[in-house]
């Protein structure tokens, strides 16, 4: 506690008000402790509550693993988010990943004593929805805009993110429009708000397909399908940061940044300072998502609530995860 007393300015008694939830100190006060105590990992030195938290990764073909997901910046910041708060508010985290969603999942936590289960729905499927409906227990669903009135959730506000983004873009401008593979339901709902704002701005617009999630050098492909539909003074609109660190990759290997007016992204991941040309992108606050997604859990709402949380457009090199 000393430490982060020292980096905030404030006494041990603050720092103490601060890690164990309790008056006496101002909300802005309150906020900055929590911030530099989540940035330091720092978990507090009290027992542990009973009840545990789960956080589930339902994985896929794309996503295979628990490792999987923390090679990818986003969600690496999602699952220690996650570390730190439940921590802080005195609770036991487990971290689990399935394969695919069954009734034998449920059975599982209702023989233990789970307080809740927060689900990172990214790649849930439809047939995973329909399951999630008929089940009756304390879930919340984290990153999924398609799952409606089963369970509480969390997600993105992607249609003002990507209205963000078409504000930046100037009328009847050549646009290449990059969609992330696999379609998961976040890409879809940018897709389809990105074709709803540019309505009314007459743009030149191309469509092409990437893989988003692949962690292997861009391959020829890919490299002749950039080098084939990049006209000059081209805007590119990627879906995901993934898919924008791609494209830089290809276009500064290939010498054809001179087509390239702008190039904007989604997510503001970490890597994006790795980037060899700017990219601009919207920030989604990983910290309010995780927040809510907890508060929901233990508030235990009778209905489910719904929570969108907002995005901002990001410059540059201004990244904040």
């Amino acid at each position: 506690m000393e430490k982060i007393a020292k980096i905030a300015g404030v006494s041990k008694a603050a720092v103490s008000f601060a890690l164990n939830d309790k008056p006496g100190i101002s909300q802005a006060t309150r906020n900055q402790i929590l911030k530099i105590a989540e940035e330091l990992n720092y978990v507090p030195r009290r027992k542990i509550k009973k009840d545990t938290i789960v956080f589930l990764l339902v994985t896929n073909d794309h996503a295979q693993s628990l490792d999987y997901f923390q090679r990818l910046p986003f969600f690496q910041s999602i699952i220690d988010a996650f570390k730190t708060k439940s921590y802080l508010k005195g609770y036991n985290l487990s971290l689990q990943t399935v394969s695919k969603l069954d009734q034998d999942t449920f059975s599982n936590w209702q023989q233990t004593n789970i307080y809740g289960v927060v689900i990172l729905g990214t790649f849930l499927t439809s047939d995973d929805v329909l399951l999630l409906n008929k089940v009756h227990a304390n879930i919340v669903i984290l990153d999924n805009p398609s799952i409606e009135n089963s369970h509480s959730s969390v997600v993105i506000n992607n249609k003002e993110g990507v209205r963000s983004i078409i504000h930046q873009i100037s009328p009847k401008e050549t646009v290449l429009y990059v969609h992330g593979l696999p379609a998961i339901p976040n890409f879809q709902e940018r897709n389809t708000a990105f074709k709803y704002s540019a309505q009314t701005k007459d743009f030149n617009l191309t469509e092409i397909k990437m893989d988003s999630f692949s962690f292997s050098e861009t391959t020829t492909s890919e490299q002749q399908l950039i080098i084939n539909t990049l006209q000059n003074n081209t805007t590119i609109v990627a879906e995901n940061d993934y898919l924008a660190l791609k494209i830089a990759q290809i276009v500064a290997e290939k010498k054809l940044t001179h087509n390239v007016k702008a190039l904007f992204g989604f997510d503001n991941i970490r890597t994006l300072s790795q980037s060899p040309i700017p990219i601009k992108t919207v920030s989604v606050n990983v910290s309010v998502m995780v927040d809510m997604a907890i508060d929901l859990i233990l508030k235990e709402y009778k209905v489910p609530v719904h929570v969108t949380v907002d995005t901002n457009f990001v410059e540059g090199d201004k990244n904040e995860k």
